[in-house]
């Protein structure tokens, strides 16, 4: 199966994952080894701070696409943002500071850790009054959702998508996220699969185990949506 990751930070010198053309590369072919075919790049965007607009993603990600094609490596780039969610939100986007994922309405959103849930919930109810879905980025470092996941739930029948990264499942955060985690893969509340994935070291693109054990204990076809089905229909959309 060809993975689908809608969440990495491979992009060189543009925030804090890769810091060259030459990590980015040997991330890309750890990505490979493990089935990733294709990448929604999600640089951060953070108001006040010193991230890459729409036109420098574009740039980046021309020029990490051909390097990749020079190599032979078969995994296809798309331009996005790890958005830090501000009420300016709407401003930011249509000054092209910060963008959609692949310019379709899906927005991948994070907030602080600590975060208020209430405060969460309305950002994300702002966000679907713009027109736009929110994708929630790794929902397990909330501390208001691993209190109460009932939060998750409501904020998945307002409209939003949940996305949990793959080393979470696989215990790599610690025992207590992976328990939430896998409570909400199964109760069906998670929706994508990202590898988060900044460097070659600690924080790799590995999507492999963590796709075999949703597999083996929620069974191919949810295993199949979440870590490449679900980000294919967003591409298309």
């Amino acid at each position: 199966m060809a993975f689908t990751d809608i969440h990495c930070h491979i992009l060189p010198a543009v925030d804090d994952g890769s810091q060259s053309l030459e990590e980015t590369m040997e991330m890309l072919r750890i990505a490979e080894a493990e089935g990733i075919r294709r990448m929604i790049v999600t640089p951060h965007y953070k108001a006040g701070h010193r991230s890459p607009n729409e036109a420098k993603i574009m740039e980046r990600v021309a020029m990490v696409q051909e390097t990749i094609e020079k190599e032979g490596l078969h995994i296809t780039l798309y331009p996005g943002n790890e958005i830090y969610y501000t009420s300016e939100l709407e401003e930011k986007l249509e000054q092209k500071k910060a963008i959609t994922m692949n310019h379709t309405d899906y927005l991948l959103v994070e907030f602080s850790p600590m975060e208020h849930f209430t405060y969460i919930r309305n950002a994300m109810n702002d966000i679907l009054g713009l027109g736009y879905t929110p994708i929630l980025a790794h929902v397990e470092r909330y501390q208001c959702m691993l209190r109460d996941v009932e939060n998750v739930e409501q904020l998945r029948s307002l409209g939003c998508f949940i996305q949990v990264n793959a080393s979470s499942v696989t215990g790599g955060n610690g025992f207590k996220c992976k328990k939430f985690v896998h409570k909400l893969l199964k109760q069906n509340d998670v929706d994508f699969i990202g590898t988060d994935a900044h460097n070659t070291i600690k924080r790799k693109p590995e999507m492999k185990k963590c796709a075999d054990l949703i597999s083996r204990k929620y069974g191919k076809k949810y295993s199949k949506a979440l870590m490449g089905g679900n980000a294919e229909e967003m591409l298309l959309s």
